[in-house]
């Protein structure tokens, strides 16, 4: 069996994974995943979000078989070294700080600071028929980053990914 995997290139988040059997696998966003790769969720309103991501912030690579990925392709993430992925997923840290959603930002926390270097921030949030994207990064020795949006109050579907950690599909409430 060949796996492939779609992922962020930008944080390294798996966003989507297929199995071949006999065959070659795919390495190219467009056979798997087409012009957007569409992320739903299912807001408390009854109402379904639809979070695309677009095929220039998409990427591919074929990986050793990881089963887990079809349970939860978000807690793994593609690596890579000289800018191609190496052939193993790495598993990625879970987080259950909330995600605000005021009028004017949305702010992430995760649960360590980053030492190292600074995590990219890649969110989507969905308000109707339009989705926001949203940019950033958490500085070195810092937890925390606020990303400029403005919504109206209600339920939004969000799609959050911070690099190292597992990426997060939430309904957050802007009041």
């Amino acid at each position: 069996m060949s796996l492939s995997v779609v992922y962020v290139a930008e944080t390294g988040h798996v966003v989507g994974a297929v199995a071949v059997t006999g065959g070659v696998a795919a390495v190219d966003v467009a056979s798997l995943a087409g012009s957007s790769l569409p992320i739903r969720i299912s807001i408390p309103t009854g109402e379904t979000a639809v979070l695309p991501l677009s095929d220039r912030q998409l990427a591919a690579a074929t990986v050793d078989d990881e089963p887990g990925v079809f349970d939860n392709a978000f807690g793994f993430g593609v690596e890579t070294v000289d800018g191609k992925p190496k052939p193993t997923l790495a598993r990625l840290a879970s987080w259950t700080n909330e995600i605000k959603l005021d009028g004017t930002r949305l702010t992430v926390t995760v649960p360590l600071e980053n030492t190292s270097r600074a995590a990219k921030v890649i969110a989507l949030v969905a308000e109707g028929q339009t989705v926001h994207l949203l940019v950033g990064e958490i500085p070195v020795n810092e937890k925390t980053v606020s990303l400029p949006v403005t919504v109206d109050t209600g339920e939004h579907g969000v799609l959050v990914l911070v690099e190292g950690w597992a990426g997060r599909l939430d309904s957050v409430s802007r009041s």
